[in-house]
C-alpha cells in the first residue's frame, strides 16, 4: 500500500511542480488575472475537447462502454452525495455557505484529474474521467449555478446541455460509437493541442496560489468542514463505492482520482459572475489545491493499492 502511495504521490509531485511555476510567475507579476482567464478557457474551450477525442479515438469494445456507464452511475452517486452532505451539514443562508456546499459537490476533476488520470492511466484514463466530468458538468450548471447565484439563476436547458463540457463527451462519444478514426491530418494537430491539459491548467492553479490570502479563507468551523467533505470524506465514498461494487482497477482508480481532487476552479468564475465573496472563492481553491498535495496520493493510492 504504501509503494501505492508513494507512486500516486510523485505523479501528484510532479503536477505540483508545474504549477510552482505559475506560482513562481504569479509572484513575479510575470502573468496576471488576464492570463489566467485566457488560460482557463483555452482549457475549457480547445484543450480539454481535444485530449477527450484523442482518448476516444480507440476501437469500440463492449467492456470499456460498460466501464463508461460505470463511472457515470459512479458520478451520480457521488454527486448526489456531495450534495445530500453540503445541504445537510451547512445550513446557513450566506455567501460563504453557498460557496462552501459549491465545494463540498464539485471537485476539479478537468484541471486536476485528467493529468492524474493520464499519468497513471494514459488514454484510457481520460475516457473514464470523461464520463465523471460530464456528471460534474451537468452538476454544476444546475445545483451549482443556483446554489452561487443565491437561487436567483433559473436553470435551462441551454445551460445544461450547450457547453463546452457536455458538448465535447457528446461529439468525442459519438465518433467512438460509430468507430470513426479521424485523418492523420486533423488527429496530429488535436493531438498536440491535448498535449496542453497537464502543464497550462497547473500553471493557472500554481498562478492562483501565488494570489491567494490562504490564511484568512481558513477562519471558521465550516470552512474547515468543507475541506474535509470535499479531501477525505467525498474520495472515501467513491473508494467505498468502488470496493462494494468490485469494479474495474482501472475505472477505480480514475473515479478516485476525479472524486479526491480539490474544489473545481469554476467555483471562482461562478463567484464572479455572481458578485460574490471572489477573495473567499479564490482562497478556498487555493487552500484546498494546497492541501490535496497531501490528501490526493493517500486516497488514490489506496485506490490502486485495494481495487
Amino acid at each position: 500500500m504504501l509503494e501505492s502511495v508513494w507512486t500516486v504521490g510523485q505523479q501528484v509531485l510532479i503536477l505540483f511542480i508545474l504549477a510552482g511555476v505559475g506560482f513562481v510567475l504569479g509572484k513575479a507579476k510575470m502573468i496576471g488575472e488576464q492570463f489566467s482567464r485566457s488560460s482557463s478557457q483555452l482549457v475549457m474551450y480547445v484543450v480539454s475537447p481535444c485530449m477527450m477525442i484523442v482518448a476516444f479515438q480507440r476501437s469500440f469494445e463492449k467492456e470499456g462502454f460498460r466501464n463508461f456507464c460505470m463511472v457515470l452511475l459512479l458520478a451520480l452517486v457521488i454527486h448526489l452525495a456531495g450534495i445530500a452532505m453540503a445541504q445537510l451539514l451547512l445550513r446557513n443562508k450566506s455567501e460563504k455557505e453557498n460557496a462552501l456546499r459549491f465545494s463540498v459537490v464539485h471537485s476539479n476533476c478537468g484541471f486536476m484529474g485528467y493529468p492524474l488520470q493520464t499519468a497513471l492511466l494514459g488514454t484510457i484514463g481520460v475516457f473514464y474521467g470523461s464520463a465523471f466530468v460530464t456528471v460534474f458538468t451537468l452538476s454544476a450548471w444546475t445545483y451549482g449555478l443556483v446554489q452561487m447565484s443565491g437561487g436567483k439563476q433559473k436553470v435551462s436547458v441551454k445551460t445544461v446541455l450547450l457547453n463546452p463540457g457536455v458538448l465535447s463527451v457528446v461529439v468525442a462519444l459519438a465518433l467512438y460509437l460509430c468507430s470513426v478514426t479521424l485523418p492523420e491530418i486533423v488527429l496530429t494537430p488535436v493531438t498536440y493541442l491535448s498535449h496542453l491539459n497537464t502543464p497550462l491548467p497547473m500553471i493557472v492553479v500554481g498562478y492562483q496560489l501565488s494570489q491567494a490570502n490562504i490564511l484568512a479563507v481558513l477562519r471558521g468551523k465550516d470552512t474547515w468542514l468543507a475541506i474535509f467533505l470535499r479531501l477525505i470524506v467525498t474520495p472515501a465514498i467513491a473508494l467505498g463505492l468502488c470496493l462494494l461494487l468490485h469494479v474495474d482497477h482501472t475505472v477505480a482508480v480514475a473515479v478516485v482520482a476525479a472524486a479526491a481532487a480539490p474544489c473545481a476552479a469554476l467555483l471562482s468564475i461562478f463567484s464572479a459572475r455572481f458578485e460574490q465573496d471572489t477573495a473567499l472563492a479564490s482562497g478556498l481553491v487555493a487552500a484546498e489545491s494546497l492541501m490535496s498535495a497531501a490528501t490526493m496520493p493517500v486516497m488514490v493510492g489506496l485506490a490502486v493499492a485495494f481495487c
